[in-house]
């Protein structure tokens, strides 16, 4: 039998349609893909790590594992038995430290793209596999048959899931009463969404999908109840409303308005608030006031309220709401007050920066670039940012590093575990010139 060579030919190209072929992976690919190349060009091979060799199909829509050929020491088994096939993790087969280091590099790489001169990045937090408390899940009825689970890898077939160990027990334990309750209330060939949160109370479900069918409307509150939900809504109408969803956001305990973004694991949330009052602290910010940009339901706002007077702006108007409720109910906390404010249309402008002693951002996955541009042209003295994705919070960072700032602490946080998603909390601050005053600001 003919071998086939571990490394392709200089002369090699990917081919035009697809093909089997035998590659040497060399490295991690920044979205959780092996990365091999054929001739110069680089393919990205899904559930392959650095230093095997693999039997892969490529040149197709998709390039498909067919087979590891020589494994690499660092390849462990998967916690999950639909690994593979589920496309809701990449990288439950790699082991722990190189999988640690590999997305500390992410945050790493970013940085030095923007030219950004950092830290290093401390140690990447971590948290037990069963720690996620919210998730969304695609339900289809076919041929009478109802499915449920998480579409395939780069696909939009549907993986029919048994179990999900990354999900919170209470969520994952809930997965046979929806089955149960939404085959019977869907129609057939129907499609519907399932958003489930795991309230501090409770399950918070609200499903998007075809029309409730009225015959199947107590069956599925039976079932939704029996799972554990205290709130529940179809296309936004009430099915039952037993209580109030509430988080915890440091000492306060907020009401969750349906839809409202919420942190996916608890405890990285409290990891990323520790980090934001011990620089504040560290940053001589503490007595405030301090602004909250893209404050949501006040996950920061409420930790640093305990040391600071606090401005909260969010563009969501139930967010704000709840937010404002929830500073009213708190006790032992300096003043908060939230404020509507869309700040991609309306950021606040340097002069009104200029009032504060620190500002904290958690803007989206698409960052704060109109945001840090004001930031960059004040003259406050501390900024704490807070992103999902390395690359935005880069390009911020550069711009404040422009305006005079300077990165002194950076930290990672593995809150979507076995994905190519990481948490990063950054510091910023003005240095001072000999004579004790801030360096002057961009203008």
């Amino acid at each position: 039998m003919k071998k086939h060579s571990s490394q392709p030919r200089a002369s090699d190209s990917p081919p035009n349609r697809a093909e089997a072929v035998t590659l040497a992976v060399e490295t991690m690919g920044a979205q959780g893909d092996g990365l091999a190349r054929v001739g110069g060009t680089a393919v990205h091979i899904p559930f392959a790590l650095p230093g095997e060799v693999v039997r892969a199909e490529v040149g197709a829509d998709k390039n498909r594992l067919i087979a590891v050929e020589a494994a690499s020491p660092e390849r462990i088994a998967p916690v999950c038995r639909h690994f593979g096939v589920c496309g809701g993790c990449a990288l439950q087969h790699w082991a722990a430290a190189p999988y640690d280091a590999w997305k500390a590099g992410l945050v790493e790489a970013a940085l030095a793209h923007a030219r950004v001169r950092a830290p290093s990045v401390e140690p990447l937090k971590t948290y037990p596999v069963s720690s996620r408390r919210r998730a969304v899940f695609t339900a289809r009825k076919e041929d009478g048959a109802l499915r449920l689970g998480f579409n395939a890898s780069r696909s939009h077939d549907l993986v029919d899931i048994e179990e999900c160990p990354i999900l919170l027990p209470r969520i994952a334990a809930a997965l046979p009463r929806f089955r149960a309750g939404l085959k019977g209330a869907m129609a057939e060939r129907g499609e519907a969404k399932i958003h489930v949160t795991a309230a501090d109370n409770g399950l918070d479900v609200a499903i998007a999908g075809p029309r409730l069918q009225t015959s199947a409307r107590h069956a599925i509150e039976a079932e939704l109840q029996a799972a554990g939900a205290i709130r529940a809504a179809w296309n936004g109408e009430a099915i039952f409303i037993n209580a109030p969803p509430r988080v915890a956001a440091g000492p306060a305990r907020v009401l969750l308005p349906e839809g409202a973004f919420l942190q996916a694991v608890e405890a990285c949330e409290r990891d990323m608030a520790a980090f934001a009052v011990e620089a504040l602290d560290a940053a001589g910010a503490a007595k405030g006031p301090v602004c909250d940009l893209f404050a949501g339901l006040g996950a920061f706002t409420f930790p640093v309220a305990t040391r600071a007077p606090i401005t909260a702006c969010e563009d969501n108007a139930a967010a704000v709401a709840a937010l404002s409720l929830a500073a009213k109910e708190a006790k032992g906390l300096k003043p908060v007050k939230a404020v509507g404010r869309d700040l991609f249309r309306n950021p606040l402008g340097f002069q009104e920066l200029n009032a504060f002693a620190a500002a904290v951002l958690d803007p989206p996955r698409e960052g704060a670039e109109t945001q840090a541009r004001a930031l960059a042209q004040s003259k406050i003295p501390a900024v704490v940012m807070l992103s999902c994705n390395p690359a935005s919070l880069a390009r911020d960072a550069a711009i404040l590093a422009e305006g005079g700032f300077e990165l002194t602490r950076l930290a990672a946080f593995d809150q979507f575990r076995y994905s190519a998603h990481v948490e990063v909390a950054a510091l910023f601050r003005r240095p001072r010139t000999k004579k004790g005053r801030l360096a002057p600001a961009l203008r």
